[in-house]
């Protein structure tokens, strides 16, 4: 008896797939949330602080939440692990918190203040570059920036991006470390976009030794023609690194990674076919100008000219004789 009753409950519980359904309507959401999707949602990110932390590095870490906002996740405890000596702990947080992206950052001796900045791929360390925070040339939060400055900055907003230096374009470090920048802050990815919203930009400049990272507010200005005038104003953090080491992703997991879902590439050569803002599809027929006279239409009997009778004058006079 026991085994039939255990086989029923399992059977009402497991779904035709074979995978335990939930029962909570928000569980389903959730889950429905992780599943991959040809256009992706958001990248989230965790900071998360170290065995032993200095103050600049916790500054350093809040004020990448603040631009990452508010898809971001900030952890307060400590935790007592080194990435490129175990991930596994990185792979856990990033399953339990569903965040694609991360930044770790530590103290040492030898190195100093360190910011490690990663990606993970289904839930898998793909690649990280370790960073260490030059502290005597000009390190300054955000905080330590006017007010008035970072008002003008929208909660959310996207941002812009300049990279300043040819080793950008040389060196393979250089580039990987462009790639992690631009998926950290690029945000909800869009067709368009309005100019008036592009009020900060990202700077990071390279030289052979050092990168360095700012960050400004855009004002426009009048100018007295159509282009206005464009002022940046350093509203923070700034921040000089140094690459220290440098964990590439396979090849074969990056090009599993890159690739691209075959829906995508069918709608893009689709003609006349595009998407609402509803998730709706929507398609443009093009056809010739119809005759709406000679075509033969229904008829209504309420809509039909009705013949009257023609009035006898004659027999009106009879009657009022």
């Amino acid at each position: 008896c026991c085994p039939t009753i255990l086989s029923y409950n399992l059977e009402n519980i497991m779904g035709l797939s074979g995978r335990i359904t939930p029962k909570r309507q928000a569980t389903r959401r959730a889950l429905k949330d992780r599943e991959p999707k040809a256009v992706e949602n958001v990248k989230k990110s965790m900071f998360i602080r170290g065995p032993k932390t200095s103050q600049v590095v916790v500054n350093a870490l809040k004020d990448l939440y603040v631009m990452k906002k508010p898809h971001g996740k900030m952890l307060n405890k400590k935790n007592k692990f080194r990435p490129f000596e175990d991930h596994s702990s990185l792979e856990f947080l990033s399953n339990q918190m569903d965040s694609s992206l991360f930044a770790f950052g530590t103290l040492t001796k030898k190195k100093g203040h360190c910011l490690t900045l990663g990606r993970m791929f289904n839930y898998q360390l793909l690649d990280m570059i370790e960073l260490s925070i030059n502290v005597d040339m000009e390190f300054k939060p955000i905080s330590a920036f006017s007010g008035e400055r970072k008002k003008s900055v929208f909660f959310g907003s996207k941002p812009m991006f300049v990279f300043q230096g040819e080793q950008f374009e040389v060196s393979d470090n250089h580039k990987e470390l462009k790639s992690l920048i631009l998926d950290f802050f690029r945000g909800e990815v869009v067709e368009k976009i309005n100019l008036a919203g592009l009020d900060r930009v990202i700077v990071c400049t390279a030289t052979q030794e050092r990168i360095f990272f700012r960050h400004y507010a855009v004002a426009l200005r009048r100018s007295g023609k159509k282009i206005p005038n464009v002022v940046l104003d350093e509203i923070g953090p700034r921040m000089n690194w140094q690459l220290r080491r440098i964990k590439s992703a396979d090849a074969e997991v990056k090009k599993l990674s890159m690739r691209q879902p075959k829906i995508r590439k069918s709608q893009a050569k689709m003609k006349n076919i595009e998407r609402g803002t509803l998730g709706a599809k929507m398609g443009r027929i093009h056809m010739e100008r119809q005759d709406t006279e000679s075509m033969a239409l229904r008829k209504f009997k309420a809509l039909k000219n009705k013949k009257r009778k023609p009035r006898d004058d004659d027999d009106d006079d009879d009657d009022d004789d």
